[in-house]
């Protein structure tokens, strides 16, 4: 006789955090003496990027940036699943259509 029971997995998702913002040089193609380069950690992933803007404003922007990602992880209550491969079935379950 199977049961059915839970099986919890603890999972830990790290929030995504700003790590810096630095003044630099216009992007290839761009032009401009106001650019900034920021960089946004989540574990062990960085992203890069860049804006155009006053360091005030840059960094407001950035901020909403890593707050909406950080919202993102969140979907009613419980960590946010991408939608790659679906989960493997239980053990002991099969599908027999």
């Amino acid at each position: 006789m199977l049961t059915s029971g839970s099986v919890s997995a603890a999972v830990v998702v790290e929030n995504y955090r700003l790590i810096s913002i630095e003044s630099t040089t216009a992007p290839s193609g761009s032009a401009g003496d106001d650019w900034f380069v920021y960089r946004i950690e989540q574990g062990k992933n960085v992203t890069t990027g860049y804006r155009r803007g006053n360091r005030g404003d840059v960094g407001a922007e950035i901020e909403r940036i890593v707050n909406a990602l950080n919202v993102r992880l969140l979907v009613k209550g419980q960590r946010y699943r991408s939608a790659g491969r679906p989960p493997k079935p239980p053990p002991g379950r099969t599908d027999l259509g």
